[in-house]
């Protein structure tokens, strides 16, 4: 059995394909559309330039997380990293599009127990690994997979999946932070590191916002914002969350009967860049 990028590409694919592993528990249908997965190397320079942007003393590189699991070092060489975006499924796209104060249920829903199915993709795939021979590790189903607090970026996680997507050729960031794939930005991402050297997917962009067209004159993610959270500055984490917490919470209580995870979202449909890569001028 050869383990490639093919192989495991189908193996995350073949998984999702699956209503149980891939549904929203409280709502009948799936959770996600089809995946899109990346590669990286360990040795990629962006993991070490991230570790040093993000926090130095914080943040980890591939090669750390599965030192700190397995206990010895590793040849950065022989290490690859498999990231995945889920995409939302059209019909959570089309409900949440046409709310401007609160996502609808059915995203709620995704962004809980669709979050939940992710895990259990990054669980599955680190194991099935593990069982053919090889060391990996998923950080975010990891329980050294912490958050902290950072005085520049307010909030920050030792492992960043969009950061890991952005390294593996997926997509990159928006103004609204949310990174902007082939398939749009409306979905989640996940990740997986193993001790196998891996073919890199090639990175079609030169920046770290290539795709997108703010700087066109786009300001649709702004417009979709009920926070003010987004302007040409780009992302302002503190009044996003104020919000969740403040105006969602309630909102969720009263229109759902929920009471759970606040979330948000809006800015990532309604957009150019919801189901694809934006174009200019649009």
């Amino acid at each position: 059995m050869k383990v490639n990028n093919a192989y495991i590409e189908n193996y995350i694919k073949t998984h999702m394909s699956l209503l149980e592993n891939n549904n929203m528990k409280e709502l009948p249908g799936f959770a996600f559309a089809e995946p899109i997965v990346g590669f990286s190397k360990g040795d990629d320079a962006l993991y070490d330039f991230y570790k040093d942007h993000i926090d130095p003393e914080f943040y980890r590189t591939p090669a750390e997380w599965l030192e700190s699991v397995y206990g010895h070092p590793f040849d950065n060489e022989n290490i690859g990293v498999i990231s995945w975006f889920l995409p939302q499924t059209e019909d959570t796209k089309e409900k949440c599009r046409v709310l401007d104060d609160c996502p609808s249920f059915e995203w709620t829903m995704v962004r809980v127990h669709g979050e939940e199915c992710n895990r259990r993709l990054a669980k599955s795939l680190e194991q099935h690994l593990i069982s053919l021979g090889y060391e990996a590790v998923a950080p975010m189903c990891s329980p050294d997979f912490s958050w902290g607090e950072s005085e520049k970026f307010v909030k920050i996680s030792n492992w960043s999946e969009r950061h890991t997507a952005y390294i593996s050729g997926l997509g990159t960031f928006g103004l609204c932070d949310g990174l902007i794939t082939e398939r749009g930005k409306a979905g989640r991402y996940g990740s997986v590191i193993v001790n196998l050297p891996l073919e890199p997917t090639e990175r079609k962009y030169n920046s770290y916002n290539e795709y997108c067209m703010a700087k066109n004159g786009c300001r649709a993610c702004m417009k979709r914002c009920p926070a003010g959270a987004i302007t040409e500055k780009g992302h302002d984490k503190v009044l996003c969350m104020k919000y969740h917490a403040e105006v969602i919470k309630k909102i969720d209580h009263e229109r759902y009967g929920y009471d759970g995870y606040a979330v948000c979202g809006l800015c990532q449909t309604g957009v150019p860049c919801e189901s694809g890569l934006p174009r200019k001028g649009k």
